[in-house]
């Protein structure tokens, strides 16, 4: 079945076929590439340092300083998705995928993948709250009692970092406000606020960066699978309205096999 399931999305750019193009070329795939090559190839992004990354997982739950405590909390909010983590953890496979830290130091981050779309205004109960900033409170939550180096990156096209002004949500004192902000939402004498100021030294801690697409495949470009990289990044822009359509003739020319 894993080969009926690859062959369907082999013919999933030719949107004459069976399933959307997006299923397979989208933020969630283009990273899983990006990562998994760039831990094999040993590179270095602004605060992540690959050749020392373990591990990585897709779609982790993370908890959160602000889980409910009560069916009646107003102000709680759920586990987070993040979208990738990396680094030295565990998953805990007998819960729901929950993100279990490994060891007492080591690296753990979130990477934040978007392509089209714009980072979360906030949640439903705090507003105000961001995405990225959600994330950096949940890395530093849980890592309270452990040495890990932590990391915060969101990686989107080029023209859309700028667009969607991702630079300045992702600047860790804006952050470092957010947080704090979204505790004093809580009752100064309730155990969630009792956790405020651990969680915001802890988040200040954190290495924050905006990365393109671009220029990560540009730290790639001497990597065999470079040039299979770049097709799939165009192919994800064209899909996902970012870049011009490919004409139909040239479809079937693209090739997203390993060189």
């Amino acid at each position: 079945m894993i080969k009926e399931i690859a062959n369907i999305l082999d013919r999933c750019h030719d949107i004459t076929t069976n399933i959307s193009p997006t299923i397979l070329y989208n933020e969630g795939w283009m990273t899983r590439l990006l990562v998994n090559i760039s831990i094999d190839a040993g590179i270095q992004l602004q605060g992540v340092n690959f050749g020392e990354i373990k591990k990585w997982y897709s779609e982790g739950l993370l908890s959160s300083p602000f889980l409910p405590r009560s069916r009646t909390d107003t102000l709680a909010e759920g586990y987070t998705h993040a979208d990738m983590v990396l680094g030295d953890f565990e998953v805990d496979a007998s819960n729901r995928g929950d993100i279990v830290i490994k060891g007492s130091d080591g690296t753990f981050g979130v990477l934040e993948a978007k392509m089209g779309s714009r980072l979360s205004a906030g949640t439903k109960n705090a507003p105000i709250y961001n995405q990225a900033s959600r994330n950096v409170a949940c890395i530093a939550f849980n890592t309270l009692s452990t040495n890990h180096n932590i990391f915060f990156f969101v990686v989107a096209p080029e023209q859309k970092i700028d667009e969607h002004q991702i630079r300045q949500q992702v600047d860790l004192k804006v952050m470092l406000e957010q947080i704090s902000n979204r505790f004093d939402l809580y009752d100064k004498n309730s155990h969630v606020y009792s956790l405020k100021e651990k969680v915001l030294q802890r988040a200040s801690t954190c290495v924050c960066s905006v990365q393109s697409y671009e220029s990560w495949l540009e730290k790639l470009k001497t990597h065999s699978a470079y040039s299979s990289l770049v097709e799939f990044k165009n192919r994800c822009y064209v899909f996902n309205k970012i870049s011009r359509p490919i004409p139909h003739t040239e479809r079937n020319t693209v090739s997203i096999a390993p060189t």
